[in-house]
């Protein structure tokens, strides 16, 4: 009598596990880019300084071989010293016509700086103040106080005639003219104080939109040369779109309390003083790279602010000279992961 073949199999091991496989992280190597590296030297750099916000990189060599597949942004550090008065915000027109006689339409200008919204509204106060002849010594521009449209600490601008029989218009300025030389996607001061064209009528008083008079919302940092082999490209709302290493809010910064009511002076959101922000980006972007080809020595890194323009133009003033740059420009510094798989 034949034995079947399974009769003397071992009985079923209860306990069996699979064989374990090791997981390897793929390895990573750090791309560090600062602004500053656009100089040789600190002799270079007082004898021809540059923008932080358009600049090139230049080494004879690579910066990083191949074998790499992804590049991804780690983490930024951007001092914010662009002012939210700036050659494109700082002027507005001022109409106003007294007891009905012909309308009277001056160019408010204010001095270039950072402004909190209750500075804005004195400025402008002691602007129409100093009009020739104090045509409307009772004039009034405040910020929060909900005095004529019931909105208090709401942030939002009042303004009064300050007679029953005088009546008062704001307006932007003509684009693409002498005194405004930019296009209609720039935002004007007009636009930062939140009015809008129920403000261009002679009114004895009216207020303006919800505002937290910020010039610049974000900027997006471009370099061609390390998104060029993306597959993907970036796309955005804006009518220019351009693939972007990074996005940075301004809003991120440093400012804004929720314990500060808009109608304390104090009330500063970002955007309306100098801060530094930093981010570290938790989900990187990751931009996709040839395996087979290196990081170049040649690299240029550019900023473009909210309406599509390059950060310089917010800054513009300079002769061109050296040592004559806007004093607004900082340098700012980037970390991105570089990955073989």
């Amino acid at each position: 009598m034949s034995v079947p073949y399974y009769a003397n199999a071992p009985l079923p091991d209860t306990n069996a596990r699979q064989s374990a496989m090791t997981i390897r992280q793929p390895s990573t190597a750090l791309l560090t880019i600062d602004s500053e590296d656009r100089y040789t030297n600190y002799i270079d750099a007082s004898n021809n300084p540059s923008s932080p916000y358009n600049f090139t990189i230049r080494k004879t060599e690579s910066l990083m071989p191949g074998f790499i597949t992804r590049v991804g942004i780690s983490e930024i550090v951007f001092p914010w010293t662009i002012p939210n008065i700036n050659v494109k915000t700082n002027q507005i027109l001022f109409s106003y016509s007294l007891s009905g006689d012909p309308v009277v339409t001056k160019v408010l200008k204010l001095t270039q700086g950072f402004y909190t919204p209750s500075e804005l509204a004195t400025e402008i106060s002691t602007l129409v103040d100093n009009l020739p002849g104090n045509p409307l010594p009772s004039f009034v521009f405040q910020y929060a106080t909900g005095q004529f449209s019931d909105s208090f600490d709401s942030p939002v601008f009042e303004y009064l005639s300050g007679t029953p029989y005088d009546k008062v218009a704001f307006s932007p300025l003509p684009y693409n003219t002498p005194a405004y030389p930019y296009n209609s996607n720039s935002k004007q001061l007009f636009n930062l104080l939140g009015l809008s064209s129920r403000n261009t009528q002679l009114l004895l008083g009216d207020y303006s939109n919800y505002t937290l008079c910020q010039a610049i919302r974000y900027v997006d940092i471009v370099c061609n040369q390390l998104t060029n082999s993306q597959a993907q490209k970036d796309q955005t709302s804006q009518t220019i779109a351009r693939d972007m290493l990074c996005r940075i809010y301004v809003d991120s910064a440093p400012g804004l309390q929720s314990t500060i009511k808009a109608s304390e002076d104090i009330f500063c959101p970002p955007g309306c003083a100098p801060t530094t922000i930093y981010h570290n980006y938790t989900v990187p972007k990751q931009i996709q790279w040839i395996p087979n080809q290196n990081i170049p020595g040649y690299l240029q890194f550019q900023v473009y602010d909210d309406t599509g323009d390059l950060l310089d133009y917010s800054i513009q003033g300079a002769s061109g000279k050296p040592g004559d740059l806007p004093s607004q420009i900082s340098d700012w510094s980037m970390t991105m992961l570089v990955s073989e798989n």
